[in-house]
């Protein structure tokens, strides 16, 4: 008799996520942010933690609200970005959180208890901007706003050298903002950058008089030996990516990745999966008019993180 085949299913999850975003200023691009694990958690009444590779199937765009009929809406872009999905982005978020769990369990260590909750989670925003830029009022078909629970930005407290305190936040992206003793926010990948050696600008370091060593030139009848190692020594000898600062710093791409892009027409755009790293994107609205109105329906693809896929980073 042949054995049954195990087969576990995927948890129920509401998987879709809807928004409206309100654009600016005609001709203005306009960027707002999505939590993915935030909208996740209000709707599935479970928690989401961030610190995943969200995996996004599309997003679907519908314009609404056309103040001025006579204006045409043709040429409405609207874009979605996303952190970097490298092994710099991942690193740099690993290193985050592992000095944020390692705060709260030295804080912990003189009670001899661990006192976390269910839903202490490591937390952060995709860039400085998005602070003041978020799209949290997530909603059902109809419009109705969803209840929404506690979902706070992950602080950093650290002495600093100093007597006091000093209280910050963790962005993914971009610049730290302050100075030391009085940071506000601090960039995962910009202090990851800042923590690491890195490789030699040239590679091999040679003597300058390689191609003139007796031994180099006994079979150099004539000078062809001397050029070849010319070129070994100068061609391919240097990285090629910038050696000082990796990609997401402050002066080294510090935006988010373009993943998708389009052009709304006959009042909608669907615009294609990629990749979330910890659920945090970025909508990117251009339009003709002023204060268009935008349905923002991201769709996540199913998985086994409590039914959506959701990879570890």
């Amino acid at each position: 008799m042949a054995a049954k085949k195990s087969s576990k299913k995927l948890i129920p999850a509401q998987r879709m996520l809807r928004f409206q975003m309100t654009g600016g200023d005609a001709g203005t691009a306009t960027t707002k942010y999505i939590d993915i694990a935030r909208g996740l958690s209000q709707v599935n009444r479970r928690l989401y933690r961030q610190g995943r590779d969200y995996h996004v199937k599309k997003i679907v765009v519908t314009s609404r609200g056309v103040f001025n009929p006579a204006e045409p809406t043709a040429g409405t872009r609207v874009s979605v970005s996303a952190a970097p999905n490298t092994w710099v982005t991942r690193e740099a978020w690993k290193r985050g959180f592992r000095v944020w769990s390692e705060m709260q369990k030295q804080a912990m260590h003189a009670s001899g208890n661990d006192l976390r909750s269910t839903w202490n989670d490591f937390k952060i925003y995709m860039n400085t901007d998005m602070g003041d830029n978020k799209l949290d009022t997530l909603t059902d078909a109809l419009g109705n706003p969803y209840d929404a629970g506690e979902w706070l930005i992950s602080d950093y407290i650290s002495p600093d050298q100093t007597t006091g305190s000093d209280a910050f936040i963790a962005t993914l992206m971009g610049d730290h903002v302050g100075a030391a003793g009085a940071w506000t926010s601090i960039s995962l990948i910009k202090s990851y950058g800042e923590s690491r050696a890195t490789v030699q600008a040239d590679d091999p370091n040679v003597q300058p008089d390689v191609a003139d060593d007796p031994l180099n030139n006994v079979f150099d009848y004539g000078t062809t030996v001397d050029e070849v190692l010319d070129r070994v020594l100068t061609e391919g000898d240097a990285p090629p990516y910038a050696v000082e600062r990796y990609p997401g710093d402050n002066a080294n791409g510090p935006g988010p990745a373009l993943m998708q892009t389009s052009v709304i027409s006959d009042g909608r755009a669907t615009l294609g999966g990629f990749n979330a790293i910890c659920g945090l994107v970025g909508i990117t609205t251009e339009s003709s008019q002023a204060g268009m109105v935008f349905d923002i329906l991201v769709e996540l693809s199913p998985g086994k993180y409590r039914g959506v896929s959701a990879d570890v980073i």
